[in-house]
């Protein structure tokens, strides 16, 4: 796609606790509604529930997936926020758990029925079909327009290839899939079916349109080089081992259907929930958790093709043997904080995480200036932009006086088209029966490289890559390290 065609703009986005439950995002008749399954219950998806899904009058949760019943061990951001959030939104002032946070299969039933009722101005709602696995609802699913999937990271791949084979709309959480292979293969059943796609990573705030426009029209000259960290992760990893010790599963977990396409082991708690981010059977780390969303930007305004090169450093470990302290590298989990050099034909896109951020000249920064915790560096020919957060927005060209002499020279900011909002965009999308802006296809070049950068974390090798031929150049990268050995029946 021409790069231009991209210009748009959203409307901003509330955030969830501060939505009116009965608000009405479109306005339609029932039967235009379009049928939604949700594969994934956890805490996020009770979130998006609420924020992006129930309130919208074109759009039906009818069937809800997970193998997990109903416990109160899952993570959050705070003890009692979304707790408090479900009870003001459905107006049930006992939900939920005085101790734990909970989530899964029935507390999402709970929400989703307890909103259509109140919205509705019925005393109950019991539409929905339940479900412990999705190979089931897939089954079931004549009369379901798309399936929203927000599983954990290992089973993205086959449950979106799934769900596109079904002849269903599938929108994601990112990850796209957490093995080159999956990603790959994704991306080829996303072309050979046509499906409307949609992966939520994708932003189109106002903001991303004016930096687009400056990098556009040479501000600061053709950019050589892309800076961006992160203060991820913000979840325990760097285990130097898998877990030892026997837990007994959980009631209500079905730990084979969660496990899916992995092949079975010992259920243990540090696996599940937002925990399975850091293992590299599971998840994708920091880079694949936050920069789809940053990286992606990147992707979109500079468009610097596939990438040729992966380089990578991690943060080590260490044990004590008997008497002795060893310096140790994990080979299951990613590391506490690491450095990813993409190349690229023209450019050069870096990645820091763990508190790991890029050199810059101080002479750049106003004096006691620091970096900021989150950000991104634009460096081109005769210039530097600063965007203080990971995803480049409040950003401004470096130094300062430079900043102020370009007052009269910067462009004025074009009229912005097709404003829209990410929701809206891949329902759209399914609507008209192509492509959003956000699909899978759009997003291969960055999902390639991303699983590359893991498979280089993981080995402690550089990574040289035909993106033609899709293939690794040379034999340092043994052929097990580009996909995972699946269970039975599940290979994609």
């Amino acid at each position: 796609m021409n790069r231009r065609e991209f210009i748009g703009a959203t409307a901003s986005t509330l955030p969830f606790l501060a939505l009116q439950r009965r608000s009405k995002t479109v306005e339609s008749s029932p039967n235009d509604r379009m049928n939604v399954a949700l594969i994934g219950c956890g805490t996020q998806a009770l979130k998006q529930l609420m924020s992006d899904w129930l309130p919208r009058e074109d759009l039906q949760i009818v069937a809800l997936c997970d193998p997990n019943r109903d416990s109160e061990d899952y993570l959050d951001w705070s003890p009692h926020g979304l707790r408090n959030a479900i009870r003001q939104y459905i107006d049930a002032p006992q939900w939920g758990s005085q101790n734990g946070i909970r989530a899964g299969l029935i507390p999402a039933k709970e929400l989703t029925e307890g909103f259509y009722a109140l919205s509705r101005g019925q005393n109950s709602w019991n539409g929905l079909q339940l479900y412990e696995d999705y190979r089931e609802l897939l089954d079931d699913s004549e009369g379901i327009d798309a399936i929203i999937n927000l599983t954990p990271e290992h089973l993205h791949g086959v449950i979106n290839i799934a769900g596109m084979k079904a002849g269903k709309a599938v929108i994601s959480h990112k990850s796209l899939a957490n093995t080159l292979h999956e990603v790959h293969q994704t991306v080829r059943v996303a072309i050979e079916t046509n499906t409307p796609t949609h992966l939520m990573a994708w932003h189109n705030d106002p903001e991303l349109y004016q930096l687009w426009q400056w990098l556009d029209e040479g501000v600061i000259g053709k950019v050589k080089e892309v800076h961006n960290w992160s203060n991820r992760p913000v979840w325990p990893q760097g285990w130097l081992h898998y877990p030892t010790e026997a837990m007994p599963v959980p009631a209500g977990l079905n730990w084979d259907l969660w496990l899916g396409c992995v092949p079975h082991r010992p259920y243990h708690s540090k696996y599940t929930h937002t925990l399975f981010r850091g293992w590299y059977d599971f998840g994708s780390g920091s880079l694949g958790d936050m920069g789809y969303y940053s990286l992606w930007r990147v992707y979109r305004m500079l468009n610097p093709g596939p990438v040729i090169r992966v380089k990578s450093n991690a943060a080590t470990g260490a044990v004590v043997d008997g008497h002795q302290s060893k310096w140790q590298r994990s080979e299951v989990a990613f590391p506490t904080a690491s450095t990813v050099h993409f190349e690229h034909q023209d450019m050069d896109i870096f990645w820091y995480d763990g508190g790991m951020k890029p050199y810059i000249d101080q002479e750049l920064l106003a004096d006691g200036e620091q970096l900021p915790s989150e950000g991104i560096l634009f460096v081109g020919e005769h210039g530097t932009i600063l965007g203080d957060d990971f995803l480049g927005r409040n950003f401004r060209v470096l130094p300062e006086h430079q900043m102020q002499s370009l007052q009269g020279s910067i462009p004025e900011k074009r009229e912005l088209q097709d404003i829209t909002n990410i929701t809206d965009e891949y329902i759209a999308s399914i609507r008209n029966g192509n492509h959003s802006r956000g699909s899978f296809i759009h997003v291969a070049d960055l999902a390639e490289a991303i699983a590359l950068a893991s498979i280089s974390l993981r080995t402690n090798q550089p990574i040289e890559w035909d993106p033609h031929h899709k293939k690794v150049v040379g034999d340092n990268i043994p052929h097990r390290y580009l996909t995972r050995t699946y269970r039975g029946g599940w290979a994609v």
